[in-house]
Protein backbone atom coordinates (compact mmCIF):
# COMPACT_ATOMS: atom_id res chain seq x y z
CA UNK A 1 0.00 0.00 0.00
CA UNK A 2 1.47 3.55 -1.09
CA UNK A 3 2.80 5.89 1.90
CA UNK A 4 0.68 8.65 0.54
CA UNK A 5 -3.15 8.91 -1.12
CA UNK A 6 -2.73 7.91 -4.70
CA UNK A 7 -4.11 11.74 -5.37
CA UNK A 8 -0.93 13.30 -4.42
CA UNK A 9 1.50 13.06 -7.91
CA UNK A 10 5.37 12.82 -7.68
CA UNK A 11 5.96 16.11 -7.53
CA UNK A 12 4.40 16.12 -4.05
CA UNK A 13 5.66 12.84 -2.47
CA UNK A 14 9.04 14.81 -3.78
CA UNK A 15 7.80 17.92 -1.53
CA UNK A 16 7.08 16.12 0.94
CA UNK A 17 10.03 14.12 0.98
CA UNK A 18 12.34 16.89 0.99
CA UNK A 19 10.85 18.93 3.23
CA UNK A 20 10.60 15.54 5.97
CA UNK A 21 14.26 15.42 5.14
CA UNK A 22 14.80 19.19 5.99
CA UNK A 23 13.04 19.08 9.18
CA UNK A 24 14.90 16.48 10.29
CA UNK A 25 18.50 17.49 9.57
CA UNK A 26 17.31 21.26 10.76
CA UNK A 27 16.57 19.71 13.72
CA UNK A 28 19.19 17.87 14.06
CA UNK A 29 21.63 21.24 13.61
CA UNK A 30 19.40 23.01 16.19
CA UNK A 31 19.94 20.18 18.70
CA UNK A 32 23.46 19.92 17.76
CA UNK A 33 24.07 23.98 19.24
CA UNK A 34 21.95 23.72 21.85
CA UNK A 35 24.03 20.93 23.07
CA UNK A 36 27.16 23.07 22.56
CA UNK A 37 25.58 25.61 24.27
CA UNK A 38 24.51 23.03 27.09
CA UNK A 39 28.61 21.67 27.04
CA UNK A 40 29.56 25.62 27.01
CA UNK A 41 28.11 26.51 30.26
CA UNK A 42 29.01 22.87 31.82
CA UNK A 43 32.58 23.20 30.62
CA UNK A 44 32.94 26.62 31.26
CA UNK A 45 30.88 26.06 34.87
CA UNK A 46 33.65 23.94 35.55
CA UNK A 47 37.18 25.26 34.23
CA UNK A 48 36.30 28.48 36.44
CA UNK A 49 35.19 26.24 39.47
CA UNK A 50 38.59 24.56 39.01
CA UNK A 51 40.69 28.10 38.56
CA UNK A 52 38.89 29.55 41.13
CA UNK A 53 40.17 26.70 43.38
CA UNK A 54 43.52 27.29 42.62
CA UNK A 55 43.47 30.94 42.74
CA UNK A 56 44.97 32.22 46.39
CA UNK A 57 44.02 34.31 48.35
CA UNK A 58 47.02 35.56 51.23
CA UNK A 59 46.34 37.41 54.34
CA UNK A 60 49.33 39.29 55.57
CA UNK A 61 49.87 40.54 58.87
CA UNK A 62 51.65 43.24 60.51
CA UNK A 63 55.38 42.62 61.51
CA UNK A 64 56.50 41.48 64.50
CA UNK A 65 58.63 44.49 65.63
CA UNK A 66 56.29 46.91 64.71
CA UNK A 67 52.76 45.65 66.13
CA UNK A 68 53.82 42.96 68.06
CA UNK A 69 51.72 40.18 66.12
CA UNK A 70 53.59 36.41 66.70
CA UNK A 71 53.72 34.03 64.11
CA UNK A 72 51.75 31.55 66.97
CA UNK A 73 48.69 34.20 66.93
CA UNK A 74 48.92 33.62 63.62
CA UNK A 75 48.95 30.06 63.43
CA UNK A 76 45.60 30.33 65.91
CA UNK A 77 43.55 32.53 63.64
CA UNK A 78 44.24 30.26 60.66
CA UNK A 79 42.81 27.46 63.20
CA UNK A 80 39.81 29.79 63.45
CA UNK A 81 39.48 30.65 59.57
CA UNK A 82 39.59 27.16 58.31
CA UNK A 83 35.84 26.80 60.67
CA UNK A 84 34.13 29.46 58.28
CA UNK A 85 32.19 28.26 55.49
CA UNK A 86 33.52 30.22 52.77
CA UNK A 87 37.07 28.25 53.01
CA UNK A 88 37.86 25.53 50.63
CA UNK A 89 42.00 25.12 52.23
CA UNK A 90 44.12 27.63 54.05
CA UNK A 91 47.78 26.73 55.43
CA UNK A 92 50.65 28.71 56.84
CA UNK A 93 53.41 30.41 55.13
CA UNK A 94 55.88 31.28 58.20
CA UNK A 95 58.13 34.32 57.80
CA UNK A 96 61.21 32.26 57.08
CA UNK A 97 59.22 31.07 53.75
CA UNK A 98 58.02 34.30 53.00
CA UNK A 99 61.58 36.38 54.06
CA UNK A 100 63.14 33.77 51.74
CA UNK A 101 60.49 34.37 48.94
CA UNK A 102 61.03 38.57 49.06
CA UNK A 103 65.27 37.90 48.94
CA UNK A 104 64.58 35.95 45.75
CA UNK A 105 62.35 38.51 44.33
CA UNK A 106 64.22 41.22 45.14
CA UNK A 107 67.83 40.08 44.25
CA UNK A 108 69.53 40.86 48.00
CA UNK A 109 69.65 40.01 51.30
CA UNK A 110 67.45 43.37 53.02
CA UNK A 111 67.99 42.28 56.20
CA UNK A 112 71.11 43.69 55.81
CA UNK A 113 70.30 47.22 55.59
CA UNK A 114 66.42 47.11 57.27
CA UNK A 115 65.12 45.32 60.05
CA UNK A 116 62.90 42.66 58.50
CA UNK A 117 59.42 43.87 58.06
CA UNK A 118 57.67 40.59 56.71
CA UNK A 119 55.73 38.14 58.85
CA UNK A 120 54.10 35.03 58.56
CA UNK A 121 51.14 35.10 56.14
CA UNK A 122 47.97 33.09 55.66
CA UNK A 123 47.63 31.29 52.38
CA UNK A 124 43.93 30.03 51.50
CA UNK A 125 41.11 29.05 48.35
CA UNK A 126 37.56 29.98 48.55
CA UNK A 127 35.27 27.86 47.69
CA UNK A 128 33.84 27.89 44.16
CA UNK A 129 30.64 29.22 45.01
CA UNK A 130 32.68 32.88 47.02
CA UNK A 131 34.64 33.15 44.31
CA UNK A 132 31.94 36.33 42.46
CA UNK A 133 32.60 39.87 42.98
CA UNK A 134 30.49 40.38 45.89
CA UNK A 135 31.25 37.27 47.79
CA UNK A 136 34.89 38.03 47.76
CA UNK A 137 34.70 41.51 48.86
CA UNK A 138 32.81 40.32 51.91
CA UNK A 139 35.16 37.54 52.55
CA UNK A 140 38.33 40.17 52.43
CA UNK A 141 35.94 42.73 54.33
CA UNK A 142 35.51 40.16 57.15
CA UNK A 143 39.24 39.12 57.52
CA UNK A 144 40.21 42.76 57.48
CA UNK A 145 38.57 43.18 60.89
CA UNK A 146 40.66 41.43 62.71
CA UNK A 147 43.45 43.76 64.08
CA UNK A 148 46.11 41.97 63.11
CA UNK A 149 45.57 41.63 59.55
CA UNK A 150 47.22 44.36 57.66
CA UNK A 151 46.26 43.68 54.04
CA UNK A 152 44.24 40.63 51.76
CA UNK A 153 45.65 40.24 48.18
CA UNK A 154 43.74 38.38 45.73
CA UNK A 155 43.63 38.64 41.68
CA UNK A 156 40.28 39.07 41.54
CA UNK A 157 40.71 41.23 38.76
CA UNK A 158 41.70 38.06 36.50
CA UNK A 159 39.02 35.81 37.78
CA UNK A 160 36.20 38.15 36.80
CA UNK A 161 38.15 39.23 33.17
CA UNK A 162 37.56 35.41 32.26
CA UNK A 163 34.03 35.11 33.90
CA UNK A 164 33.30 38.15 31.77
CA UNK A 165 34.52 36.08 28.94
CA UNK A 166 33.08 33.08 28.93
CA UNK A 167 29.37 34.91 29.79
CA UNK A 168 30.09 36.49 26.02
CA UNK A 169 30.79 33.26 24.22
CA UNK A 170 27.78 31.81 25.84
CA UNK A 171 25.25 34.37 24.92
CA UNK A 172 27.15 34.24 21.32
CA UNK A 173 26.36 30.24 21.06
CA UNK A 174 22.71 31.29 22.84
CA UNK A 175 22.07 33.71 20.05
CA UNK A 176 23.07 31.15 17.23
CA UNK A 177 21.09 28.22 18.87
CA UNK A 178 17.78 30.74 18.93
CA UNK A 179 18.12 31.49 15.00
CA UNK A 180 18.65 27.37 14.47
CA UNK A 181 15.64 26.80 16.43
CA UNK A 182 13.67 29.64 14.33
CA UNK A 183 14.77 28.10 11.34
CA UNK A 184 14.08 24.37 12.59
CA UNK A 185 10.26 25.86 13.66
CA UNK A 186 9.30 26.65 10.31
CA UNK A 187 10.84 23.99 8.28
CA UNK A 188 8.70 21.51 10.87
CA UNK A 189 5.77 23.88 10.28
CA UNK A 190 6.23 24.04 6.66
CA UNK A 191 6.28 20.16 6.43
CA UNK A 192 3.14 19.87 8.56
CA UNK A 193 1.69 22.62 6.92
CA UNK A 194 1.69 20.41 3.04
CA UNK A 195 1.24 17.16 4.91
CA UNK A 196 -2.32 18.50 6.30
CA UNK A 197 -2.97 20.24 3.44
CA UNK A 198 -2.47 17.24 1.23
CA UNK A 199 -5.20 15.52 3.14
CA UNK A 200 -7.57 18.39 3.54
CA UNK A 201 -10.54 16.39 2.50
CA UNK A 202 -9.65 13.38 4.44
CA UNK A 203 -9.11 15.21 7.70
CA UNK A 204 -12.95 16.89 7.36
CA UNK A 205 -14.55 13.47 5.92
CA UNK A 206 -13.10 12.54 9.56
CA UNK A 207 -14.49 15.32 11.67
CA UNK A 208 -17.42 15.38 10.13
CA UNK A 209 -18.10 11.28 10.68
CA UNK A 210 -17.59 12.17 14.58
CA UNK A 211 -14.07 11.82 15.01
CA UNK A 212 -12.07 13.41 17.60
CA UNK A 213 -9.64 15.88 17.09
CA UNK A 214 -7.22 13.53 19.70
CA UNK A 215 -8.12 10.95 16.98
CA UNK A 216 -7.11 13.25 13.39
CA UNK A 217 -3.95 15.16 15.46
CA UNK A 218 -2.53 11.04 16.24
CA UNK A 219 -0.48 10.30 12.77
CA UNK A 220 0.82 13.87 12.63
CA UNK A 221 1.95 13.96 16.17
CA UNK A 222 3.66 10.75 15.89
CA UNK A 223 5.16 12.27 12.41
CA UNK A 224 6.86 14.79 14.92
CA UNK A 225 8.17 12.31 17.02
CA UNK A 226 9.53 10.53 14.58
CA UNK A 227 11.51 13.33 13.07
CA UNK A 228 12.44 14.19 16.55
CA UNK A 229 13.99 10.89 17.20
CA UNK A 230 16.23 11.30 14.24
CA UNK A 231 16.99 14.61 14.48
CA UNK A 232 18.24 13.82 18.31
CA UNK A 233 20.24 10.79 17.17
CA UNK A 234 21.98 12.64 14.22
CA UNK A 235 22.56 15.84 17.01
CA UNK A 236 23.91 12.79 19.56
CA UNK A 237 26.68 11.37 16.54
CA UNK A 238 27.42 14.54 16.14
CA UNK A 239 27.97 15.97 19.50
CA UNK A 240 30.07 13.03 20.61
CA UNK A 241 31.87 13.26 17.65
CA UNK A 242 33.27 16.94 18.46
CA UNK A 243 33.43 15.92 21.68
CA UNK A 244 36.06 13.28 21.40
CA UNK A 245 37.61 14.87 18.13
CA UNK A 246 38.18 18.07 21.05
CA UNK A 247 39.53 15.78 23.51
CA UNK A 248 41.66 13.41 21.59
CA UNK A 249 43.28 16.50 19.33
CA UNK A 250 43.86 18.50 22.85
CA UNK A 251 42.02 21.25 21.17
CA UNK A 252 41.37 22.97 24.31
CA UNK A 253 43.54 21.64 26.70
CA UNK A 254 42.22 21.78 30.22
CA UNK A 255 38.78 23.07 29.58
CA UNK A 256 36.90 20.13 27.97
CA UNK A 257 37.07 17.66 30.60
CA UNK A 258 35.06 13.70 30.04
CA UNK A 259 36.21 12.19 32.98
CA UNK A 260 32.60 12.96 34.39
CA UNK A 261 30.92 10.08 31.92
CA UNK A 262 27.61 10.31 34.16
CA UNK A 263 27.24 14.20 33.29
CA UNK A 264 28.17 14.00 30.13
CA UNK A 265 25.59 11.05 29.37
CA UNK A 266 22.86 12.94 31.17
CA UNK A 267 23.44 15.94 28.82
CA UNK A 268 23.35 14.11 25.85
CA UNK A 269 20.24 12.20 26.81
CA UNK A 270 18.45 15.10 27.95
CA UNK A 271 19.19 16.49 24.74
CA UNK A 272 17.79 13.55 22.76
CA UNK A 273 14.54 14.12 25.02
CA UNK A 274 14.56 17.77 24.42
CA UNK A 275 14.50 16.88 20.47
CA UNK A 276 11.32 14.74 20.75
CA UNK A 277 9.52 17.06 22.55
CA UNK A 278 10.29 20.12 20.93
CA UNK A 279 9.02 17.79 17.50
CA UNK A 280 5.98 16.51 18.97
CA UNK A 281 4.92 20.09 20.60
CA UNK A 282 5.27 21.91 17.64
CA UNK A 283 3.24 19.18 16.07
CA UNK A 284 0.46 19.14 18.54
CA UNK A 285 0.51 23.20 17.81
CA UNK A 286 0.87 23.45 13.87
CA UNK A 287 -1.95 20.63 13.66
CA UNK A 288 -4.84 22.44 15.87
CA UNK A 289 -4.15 25.55 13.41
CA UNK A 290 -4.97 23.48 10.38
CA UNK A 291 -7.77 21.01 12.12
CA UNK A 292 -9.66 24.49 13.31
CA UNK A 293 -9.72 26.38 9.54
CA UNK A 294 -12.73 27.35 7.91
CA UNK A 295 -14.42 25.29 5.22
CA UNK A 296 -14.16 27.67 2.57
CA UNK A 297 -10.49 27.55 2.77
CA UNK A 298 -9.95 23.97 1.69
CA UNK A 299 -10.27 24.64 -2.01
CA UNK A 300 -8.13 27.74 -1.75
Amino acid sequence: MSRYPESIDKITKARLAFSTLGSIFSIALTMFFVGILVFLVYFSTMFLNGFSEKMEMEVLFFSQEDAGVKEADIVAYEQSLKLQNFIQTSRVSTQKDNTEEAKRVIGNNYEEVIVNPINASIILTLKPEYTNADSINKVIKYIKQNEMVQDVEYPDYIVQVIQGNFTKIQWTVLGICSLFLLISLLLIGNSLRLSIYAKRFNIRSMLLVGATRGFVRRPFVFKGLVQGTWGGFIALILLSGALYSAHYLQLLPGFIDLSNTTVIACCLGGIFVFSILFTMLSAILFVNKYIKINSDRLYL
